[in-house]
């Protein structure tokens, strides 16, 4: 790569805060045409790292100097945090939300507001009027337009129609495709993504994919969805213990190199601790027989030592969450038969038969506002039913893990929490296990458990909350939106825990990979019923593709019935086809229909797929004929509308 495409070099990072080091003396560059997913666990330096990229943070001083060589022409970062701040601007409504990110364009904003409440009453000042129009060229001239312009489209895509609400009165997923907007529309060609997709539904998730991929943006994305990792990826940043390791590949393919990397690291263990056995036999002897031993043997002996150590700390950790549970052997352990149920005129269940067995591992997916918490609460009976029937097993016990988490005693330590005044955390099925290696499975290192709470970041504080749900027991687990603002090694944590436990869990969320990894099972929220998938999102996925197709279809006003409207009268007469052309206009009609064939048959092939026993490269090869058929045909299809245009 020359040195022309890179946009950025970080040499000699190093930054501590207290006795917490985030970075030591790594380095990272960043090259025009990267799509970079930023893993690693939370509190790590992954929003760190961010801060400093746009000046936000300064690393410490040291030697050698930290460097920061940047393309003045392409070096144009442009951050969208997890949260937007709404307080600050409380007279800008989501039409113009965007300016917050500029504020250049916000202070010319301001002034144009202040003039054209002036103008109101002196309509006929000239110089006001001059005032107006130099502030409109200048907020021209800084490109405000063109990204109001393109900002206002992606509200649109986004499904925000009503643009005149104070931001202040929106969602969290609102607020989220707010910003996902502003940051598709910035003119930056360095973006940086700092978990774009909590709150959002999958469909959202989708378009924001298909806009990443089609984007010819540099950006580097902060996310725990594996599967967008994957999608948008080409390139995978881990920071780990102080340092910033990068690999060239998707999200896969780095998990792949993982874990040969861990088999290598485990050989090179074994053979360590055989020779530290050996040695350290050889000095008990000499201990025992001469009194003296060899200076250069007792320091290799001491090396081993150190190099074992070090292995055992750069291997990743594994842990159980020692999810409980009540120990039913109820198979059944309730049912909805027949339910009606909503509020006032709004029906959000018509005639809802579910029920909800030990052992299923559900997926529970839907639109936002479909019914997703009022469906748990009427499983847990929280609420009455209208109309219907409710059976469970005597005191059925239902535990959810929520978004909205209970508030920390931020003064405490995660021990004091954790422990409530004892040594010992005791299970309901009679185990106990000390405060300290419990934490220590949530990878909270033992000096971090004395510290207080008000140090952890954010993602450490989620981890806390998690460690303090897991202490209960249940007779069916309920995990709402669980992954939000965790990062990938504790999602992954959860994930190998579930998939191996024997009570009921149903699980709500937008993590695909997550959904796919662990339910056997998925509950689909549509049409004010539920429909029922074998399998995790994957099966789904199809259905609801067509399910996004139909709702298209029925929001075009031009149906079957519908006559079609006459075309436009134009002054200017068509330009004439040559005859050259009308050959072409001809053959590219048999070309695409040949195309669309081959299309339909590679399709169907990959819908076969043989994936346990096929090559990896066979697939490879498929995806590839695929996507230079879908190239070929779009191609076409544009020479053919071209042409179209033209009088025959």
């Amino acid at each position: 790569m020359s040195l022309m495409s890179i946009i950025c070099n970080l040499q000699n990072i190093n930054l501590a805060f207290g006795q917490k080091t985030i970075f030591k003396d790594t380095k990272i560059t960043i090259n025009e045409g990267d799509q970079i997913g930023l893993i690693g666990l939370n509190g790590y330096g992954k929003s760190t790292l961010f801060n400093i990229l746009v000046d936000k943070v300064t690393p410490d001083i040291s030697t050698p100097s930290f460097v920061f060589d940047k393309n003045k022409e392409k070096f144009k970062p442009f951050l969208i945090p997890q949260e937007l701040d709404v307080e600050s601007y409380p007279e800008l409504s989501i039409n113009n939300f965007y300016l917050s990110f500029y504020p250049e364009l916000y202070e010319v904003h301001k002034k144009l507001e202040v003039l054209s409440e002036r103008l109101v009453e002196e309509y006929e000042n000239e110089k006001l009027l001059e005032q107006q129009q130099q502030l409109l060229e200048e907020f021209e001239s800084l490109g405000g337009w063109s990204i109001e312009s393109s900002y206002l489209s992606y509200l649109s895509y986004f499904d925000l129609s009503e643009k005149d609400v104070p931001v202040i009165r929106l969602s969290g997923g609102e607020q989220r495709k707010m910003a996902l907007s502003i940051g598709l529309s910035t003119p930056a060609l360095l973006i940086l993504w700092d978990e774009p997709t909590n709150h959002l539904d999958i469909e959202t998730i989708e378009r924001f994919e298909d806009e990443l991929n089609s984007s010819n943006k540099t950006y580097m994305i902060i996310s725990h969805d594996r599967y967008l990792l994957n999608h948008v990826t080409n390139r995978i940043i881990h920071i780990e213990r102080g340092d910033i390791n990068s690999f060239k590949g998707t999200y896969l393919q780095y998990l792949e190199y993982i874990i040969e990397r861990e088999k290598e690291r485990e050989k090179h263990l074994d053979k360590l601790q055989n020779r530290h056995r050996r040695e350290l036999a050889w000095m008990r002897q000499g201990v025992k027989a001469r009194g003296t031993r060899s200076k250069k043997r007792v320091e290799g002996f001491n090396n081993i030592n150190t190099d074992i150590q070090a292995l055992k700390d750069k291997s990743r950790r594994t842990v159980s969450l020692n999810l409980t549970h009540t120990g039913r052997k109820s198979k059944k352990m309730v049912e909805l038969e027949n339910v009606k149920f909503g509020f006032e005129n709004d029906v959000l269940f018509n005639d809802l038969s579910i029920s909800l067995c030990k052992g299923d591992k559900i997926a529970l997916i839907g639109p936002n506002g479909a019914g997703k918490s009022t469906l748990i609460k009427l499983l847990a009976g929280q609420i009455a039913i209208a109309k219907g029937k409710r059976t469970a097993i005597d005191e059925l016990k239902v535990v959810v893990f929520d978004q909205k988490r209970e508030s920390l005693e931020l003064d405490k330590t995660p021990f004091e929490v954790v422990g409530e005044g004892q040594d010992f955390v005791h299970f309901d099925n009679g185990e106990r296990k000390h405060v300290s290696s419990y934490l220590e499975e949530f990878l909270f290192p033992r000096d971090q458990i004395v510290r207080p709470i008000h140090t952890l970041s954010g993602g450490e504080k989620n981890r806390l909350q998690l460690a303090i749900f897991m202490k209960q027991s249940a007779d069916l687990w309920v995990f709402d939106e669980p992954t939000n603002d965790l990062d990938i090694e504790t999602i992954e944590i959860l994930e190998n825990e579930l998939a191996d436990y024997k009570a009921a869990v149903l699980i709500i969320g937008h993590d695909r990979a997550f959904l796919d990894n662990i339910c056997k099972k998925t509950w689909l929220l549509h049409d004010k019923d539920i429909e029922e998938f074998e399998g995790g999102y994957s099966q789904v996925a199809p259905y609801l593709h067509a399910l996004e197709m139909e709702k298209k279809l029925k929001g075009s006003k031009i149906t079957q019935e519908t006559p079609l409207p006459a075309p436009e009268k134009s002054e200017s007469k068509k330009e004439l086809m040559s005859y050259k052309e009308k050959l072409r206009w001809k053959e590219i009609e048999g070309d695409i229909a040949s195309l669309e064939e081959k299309i339909e048959k590679v399709k169907l092939k990959l819908s076969s797929f043989d994936y346990a026993s096929s090559p990896a490269k066979d697939l490879e090869k498929l995806n590839a004929k695929y996507q230079e058929h879908e190239t070929k045909l779009e191609n076409l299809m544009s020479e053919w509308s071209d042409l179209s245009e033209k009088e025959v």
